[in-house]
């Protein structure tokens, strides 16, 4: 989803506001203000903007993967092409895509978040855009990771486990 369809930058920020003043069970405030990086995103998978749409789509079956980065000649980030893009804008037989580059048929201009965002803010970008990806970037807009939400489960599910192995079980 693109940036311009999001709400506004202050929205998000206000809503999240609005949460530190209630108890959110396993996910307290203080789990939503967490960095990023907390959840350990994977390095994503980057295609250059000449790739070829079959190529990306091998590469998601052969990694078993959700998305590819799509990158142009310096690196940067310049869409994303997910299993929903595949799905939704790949509908005639595979032989017709022969000659097809990822770049037509890939989300341009993907929602984006630095290393040190917080949970909250991209879990409501997510949310809000109705993505399962979003990738990480540097300052030069280079991918340096992807968030999922399989990131922001298994981190969930660990938690739990591990609060639930800390219970002390004798009356």
């Amino acid at each position: 989803m693109s940036k311009k369809n999001l709400h506004s930058e202050v929205e998000i920020p206000q809503a999240l506001n609005l949460t530190t003043s209630v108890s959110l069970g396993p996910l307290q405030v203080e789990f939503l203000q967490r960095s990023l990086s907390t959840l350990e995103p994977r390095m994503p998978l980057c295609l250059t903007q000449e790739a070829s749409l079959l190529a990306a789509i091998s590469a998601l079956r052969e990694n078993n993967i959700g998305c590819v980065l799509i990158v142009d000649q310096r690196g940067k980030l310049i869409g994303i092409f997910s299993e929903r893009d595949c799905i939704l804008k790949v509908t005639a037989p595979a032989h017709e895509y022969a000659n097809a580059k990822v770049v037509d048929f890939m989300t341009p201009d993907p929602v984006t978040q630095p290393p040190n965002g917080s949970i909250g803010y991209a879990l409501n970008l997510m949310s809000q855009g109705g993505f399962r990806h979003i990738p990480i970037v540097d300052q030069d807009h280079m991918p340096i990771g992807i968030l999922s939400v399989k990131n922001v489960v298994d981190y969930l599910v660990k938690s739990f486990t591990q609060a639930l192995l800390a219970l002390d079980t004798t009356i």
